[in-house]
């Protein structure tokens, strides 16, 4: 059975207009039997999804706010090894929201590249059950993606990258690779090919450019 629960910890920045546009903040509560939960607020820029083990952004997400148990806890009131859980939930999402897909996979021996498919929508939905009980945003969970930056090459260790954007005046993606600058698909934006993986997705809020946008 879990107590109360109280805040602990609070990372504050400093306020500036970065982080009013790319800020967010996670809560991490971390759930001990017999005894008072605790919470920290982390604030983000971008948002870490690990993509080894699952096939969509849905999964990733989800994922991201899995309870995860805690082995050999020690509860700083008994000094004794408790039943432990940490979940992490959004708190406060921001206008812009930086997706870092998590393809490097560093290791003590070094860092290898992840090469698979991975279903990224262009309408996303932050879905409810992944924010706090105290979000400070639960009407802003809709986004669109306007940028994409790949990696292409089968190492961590060297490749090449460009961005796809979308350009709102004409409705269309470009493709920006070094000086080459290309009209493409939206579906070669979503399902990129061979070596080819996403590396930073791009959504921005729905509402905050255009009436319908």
């Amino acid at each position: 059975m879990f107590q109360s629960c109280s805040v602990s910890k609070r990372t504050v920045f400093e306020k500036t207009p970065i982080r009013a546009i790319f800020g967010g903040q996670l809560r991490s509560k971390i759930m001990r039997a017999g005894d008072v939960s605790t919470e920290n607020i982390q604030p983000f820029l971008t948002l870490q999804l690990n993509v080894d083990k699952v096939k969509t952004i849905k999964e990733a997400l989800e994922t991201l706010v899995n309870r995860e148990e805690l082995e050999e806890w020690t509860s700083p009131n008994t000094n004794e090894v408790v039943q432990a859980w940490q979940q992490l939930m959004l708190d406060v999402l921001p206008v812009i929201l930086i997706l870092h897909l998590k393809f490097f996979d560093f290791k003590p021996d070094g860092c290898t590249k992840i090469i698979k498919a991975l279903e990224f929508p262009v309408n996303l939905e932050i879905e409810s059950r992944l924010l706090s009980s105290k979000s400070q945003t639960p009407e802003g969970r809709y986004y669109m993606l306007f940028a994409v930056v790949y990696h292409v090459g089968d190492k961590a260790t060297r490749g090449h990258y460009f961005i796809d954007a979308f350009q709102m005046e004409h409705s269309c993606w470009l493709r920006f690779d070094d000086a080459t600058i290309t009209t493409i698909t939206e579906e070669q934006v979503l399902k990129p090919q061979d070596t080819q993986v996403p590396y930073l997705l791009f959504y921005r809020r729905r509402g905050t450019i255009g009436r319908n946008n």
